[in-house]
């Protein structure tokens, strides 16, 4: 284990310890406190991912699959299942049509958001959840799916 995990995990566990004792605190001044602590600890749980995220993407460039990055480009679902953002591959996800890029997007952290996952279209999830904000035009467009 080195030293990113072994902080990872203490901080999961001083987590869990702080949440147990939120279920059985009723101060509210204290349940503050508990709250602020366990802001603090998703600070540094981002931190830390994100230093993993860089360390993988210097160490995996080689690996990564030849890419045009060009909204011009069109993926079949087989195409875009590969841009899962594992072993060093870029994170694409379709929406409507248009695929984009979410490897370095925070809300995709591990190529993965709520249980959804990199790779795939994911138009009925996206929909159903964020229809009618502008999040996806803070993402780079790099192509369109084809059916």
């Amino acid at each position: 284990m080195n030293d990113r995990e072994f902080y990872v995990n203490s901080i999961f566990k001083e987590m869990h310890s702080t949440i147990d004792s939120l279920y059985v605190t009723c101060n509210s001044c204290t349940k503050n406190t508990l709250l602020n602590s366990l802001r603090k600890n998703i600070s540094d749980l981002s931190v830390l991912l994100q230093g993993a995220q860089n360390d993988v993407q210097k160490n995996n460039t080689a690996n990564a699959p030849d890419i045009i990055s060009s909204p011009n480009k069109s993926f079949t679902r087989a195409e875009l299942s590969r841009y899962n953002g594992k072993n060093g591959n870029p994170a694409y996800v379709a929406v409507n049509g248009t695929v984009y890029d979410v490897t370095n997007n925070a809300a995709w952290a591990a190529a993965t958001h709520f249980g959804l996952t990199a790779g795939r279209d994911v138009t009925r999830e996206f929909t159903s959840c964020h229809s009618g904000q502008p999040i996806l035009s803070r993402l780079k467009a790099v192509g369109k799916i084809v059916t």
